[in-house]
């Protein structure tokens, strides 16, 4: 059975949630999948396929994020790789704001090649923000709730597999 990794930041929760729901798609497809925080990954070689995600901070991945594909860029390039993010500004599916999650990647494309890319609206709940974060919210204008879309991440998710090509190997 092949198997994929689905590796995540996080700073609230919001996108680990959107990775667990991606990696039970792939199950539901017949892989076998592993869904982790970056931090807890010790070699992505040990997979067939990748999928790696963050939140979308200031218009950026999150630095654990970068530093992972960095970090494991030659493993990265010898799999198929799929990256996702998850902002507040992509509630709105406007072609502006969906420009701005893919010029986020632009670092993570120095080292990598995605198949795929997911572009995903997260969750806004002051009360688990740092005062740093609730104070940059309120400044923004940003509304507080969720705006994940199941349905538009699981869509994306089912199409991995056939992205992945891992059922020819």
């Amino acid at each position: 059975m092949k198997k994929i990794l689905v590796c995540y930041a996080t700073r609230y929760g919001s996108t680990g949630d959107i990775a667990r729901i991606i990696g039970k798609e792939l199950e539901a497809a017949g892989y076998q999948v592993s869904v982790s925080p970056i931090a807890d990954v010790q070699d992505p070689g040990n997979y067939n396929a990748i999928v790696i995600g963050s939140p979308l901070y200031m218009g950026k991945w999150l630095a654990e994020a970068r530093d992972f594909v960095s970090r494991f860029r030659h493993p990265l390039k010898e799999r198929p790789v799929a990256v996702f993010s998850v902002g507040y500004s992509l509630k709105d599916r406007t072609t502006e704001h969906l420009k701005s999650g893919e010029d986020a990647l632009v670092p993570v494309r120095i080292f990598i090649n995605p198949v795929s890319t997911g572009l995903f609206p997260g969750k806004v709940d002051p009360d688990r923000m740092s005062a740093a974060d609730r104070s940059m919210m309120k400044l923004s204008g940003a509304t507080p709730g969720d705006f994940r879309d199941e349905d538009l991440v699981r869509s994306w998710a089912r199409e991995l597999g056939d992205l992945f090509h891992l059922k020819d190997k």
